[in-house]
């Protein structure tokens, strides 16, 4: 495997990262080459190397292109220009895996997977014998970071490369790596894979418990800042209630997302907070971000494909035309009022092309609403409950929060459950714009057609990534 390369790499090189303050941890760049003895024989050790783990997840190979508004949105049909000829990523939209400049991608996001879980596991190595080198709750929050990321990387991994659990359960999956090893490892089948995640994130739920904060109100400890860039406490129940709603375990769904609904952390935007000035607009929704990535360049992937410049290319960019935007937001019966749709902050229309904005980097905007992308939000937990609930009548009240909270009306009482699953759905089409997630949600209810392909029939063919070549050839 490929990931093994990347071990040995990490091994001799993972003690790059150190920082000079953690006031700017969030821009940290890689300074001197340490020996493993050195990286970790001080807790800023460990807070360095957890710090890296989060840029490498953050890198446009993964979560700071590909797995957002990249690839996994042009999986998810969100953008209308991917699905002509010319485009650059056409052969991504007409989900033909074995162009030579998809497969590419595809083995780059695994490799880099692996490599990141990588960097966790060499955390986790190292941290139970060093227990006395830290302070305060640190070793649990760096512990419980380290195993949730793990799980949450697993996760994805299974999300894209295997079989969703209600198309087969059985099937043989992914490696899950639990140790900083160039052993190749068994792959395991898909409830395996998930049991291990589950696992990882129980232990860390247990021991990021001890902070429970999403600041740090006192201000005297950066590492405690940021909290929303983090997998805290309440990410990991977010991710706990995403993995056993894939699993079909709906009560365990339920309960978590309840809790996190309940915890009056985090609050549905406000249309004003869509219409400010420059500097306050909040185009990505930061009071329902549970936990987004932080990208520290943002804004040259952004403006390369949501912006149009002179000598600019439309077969490089991601628009959407008029009509399919009203049409997305049920316009012609009700839906012109949603903030999602109104919101000139959210969409940029040039020449009758249609840009989405959400993701836009403005110099004047304030420092805590740039370079985040949403990964685990607010309103997903809200969908989960709404799934979940074993009434269809209590599902539709969690739905029509959302509704509310998104200026649009509240869908009347007396729907079935196959209305309301529809409902779902067209929300998550609504919300989830830029950030992949929808890709998803066809997978794990196994849908056979995903709005705006051109492929007629959608079958594991589409939702199931191929193993690189490599991993064939040495895993187990």
């Amino acid at each position: 495997m490929k990931y093994l390369h990347n071990i040995l790499f990490l091994a001799a090189s993972i003690g790059m990262l150190s920082l000079t303050s953690c006031k700017k941890w969030l821009d940290v760049r890689p300074k001197t080459e340490v020996k493993e003895s050195e990286q970790f024989s001080t807790e800023q050790g460990f807070k360095d190397a957890l710090y890296g783990t989060y840029q490498k997840a953050a890198d446009g190979q993964l979560y700071g292109e590909n797995l957002t508004f990249g690839f996994l949105e042009v999986l998810s049909q969100g953008y209308e220009s991917t699905t002509k000829i010319d485009h650059d990523f056409f052969y991504s939209a007409t989900y033909q895996y074995n162009n030579a400049g998809v497969t590419s991608r595809i083995n780059s996001i695994w490799n880099n997977m692996y490599s990141t879980i990588a960097q966790t596991n060499y955390i986790l190595k190292n941290i139970d014998d060093r227990k006395s080198l830290f302070t305060g709750n640190n070793y649990s929050i760096i512990r419980g970071e380290a195993l949730a990321l793990r799980a949450f990387l697993h996760f994805d991994l299974l999300r894209l490369y295997a079989p969703s659990p209600k198309s087969d359960v059985t099937a043989t999956a992914i490696p899950y790596m639990t140790a900083f090893t160039v052993t190749p490892q068994a792959r395991l089948k898909v409830g395996e894979v998930i049991a291990a995640c589950e696992k990882d994130l129980k232990e860390a739920e247990a021991l990021l418990r001890v902070y429970p904060q999403m600041s740090n109100p006192s201000g005297n400890d950066d590492f405690l800042a940021f909290r929303s860039n983090r997998m805290n406490y309440w990410a990991v129940k977010a991710i706990l209630a995403r993995l056993y709603l894939y699993n079909n375990d709906r009560v365990h769904a339920l309960a978590y997302a309840k809790d996190i609904i309940n915890s009056n952390n985090f609050r549905f935007i406000t249309s004003a907070e869509l219409n400010a000035a420059a500097k306050d607009l909040n185009r990505t929704f930061t009071p329902e971000h549970i936990f987004a990535i932080y990208v520290a360049k943002l804004k040259d992937p952004v403006s390369s494909y949501f912006m149009m410049a002179t000598g600019d290319k439309l077969y490089r960019k991601f628009t959407i035309t008029e009509d399919r935007r009203k049409a997305l937001f049920e316009v012609s019966t009700g839906g012109g009022t949603d903030l999602r749709f109104v919101s000139n902050s959210l969409w940029s229309a040039s020449n009758g092309i249609i840009f989405p904005s959400k993701l836009w980097q403005i110099d004047e905007n304030r420092e805590e609403l740039k370079k985040r992308i949403p990964v685990l939000t607010l309103s997903e937990m809200y969908y989960i409950a709404a799934e979940s609930e074993p009434l269809t009548a209590d599902g539709l009240k969690w739905l029509n929060k959302v509704r509310s909270a998104r200026n649009i009306a509240e869908l009347p009482a007396g729907i079935d459950a196959t209305t309301l699953q529809n409902e779902i759905f067209k929300e998550y089409r609504k919300d989830f714009i830029c950030e992949g997630q929808l890709f998803y949600y066809y997978k794990r209810i196994n849908r056979n057609k995903i709005e705006g392909a051109l492929n007629s029939n959608i079958s594991n063919d589409q939702y199931v990534l191929p193993l690189p070549q490599q991993e064939i050839e040495f895993g187990k």
